[in-house]
């Protein structure tokens, strides 16, 4: 019998306007659902979310691909929780590919819209830990770092940073690892 989790696999990205989790601010959101069987994609959602960029150096984000006009009009960090819940629900496995800051970042946006974070389920499937093991399982010496494996696993390059392609990197890592 296949692999099957309990429930259906949510794995987000966010990008945000700093590397550094104290100071950073979400700018993007993306998330895909996966069924919990087949892994397939059965919604997706991508949002842009308003943020403060003032202290943040202008080629900072243009080393990242960032707009800041698109940034600045993007809706409220409380609207894109919102959209997410009426997107996703409440019931699934949260999954990201670096989930301590992932889940930190979704925490803070979902007290942004008085929804609490108890609200989810607490387990979060963290897959760089479960990536990177799987690829040293088989002799792998090369970077930590996610655009180094996601080509070790076959995948293209990716240009500036987009939480949604993030998603779908990282569902297509997992594909990979579990169709082994």
């Amino acid at each position: 019998m296949p692999l099957a989790f309990p429930k259906d696999l949510l794995i987000i990205d966010f990008e945000a306007s700093l590397g550094d989790a104290p100071n950073t601010e979400p700018v993007q959101l993306g998330a895909v659902l996966l069924d919990k069987t087949t892994l397939a994609e059965k919604k997706n959602f991508v949002s842009w979310i308003r943020a403060d960029l003032s202290s943040v150096p202008p080629e900072k984000l243009a080393k990242k691909g960032f707009d800041p006009e698109t940034i600045l009009n993007a809706p409220t960090a409380s609207e894109v929780a919102g959209k997410f819940v009426e997107c996703f629900g409440k019931d699934y496995f949260l999954a990201s590919w670096a989930a301590g800051l992932d889940w930190a970042l979704f925490k803070g946006l979902m007290r942004s819209a008085d929804i609490s974070p108890k609200e989810f389920d607490y387990h979060v499937y963290d897959l760089w830990p479960v990536a990177y093991t799987y690829l040293l399982e088989r002799g792998y010496a090369g970077s930590w770092r996610s655009e180094v494996m996601f080509q070790e696993f076959g995948l293209p390059s990716r240009g500036a940073h987009d939480a949604l392609e993030d998603c779908r990197h990282a569902a297509q890592v997992l594909r990979k690892i579990l169709e082994k």
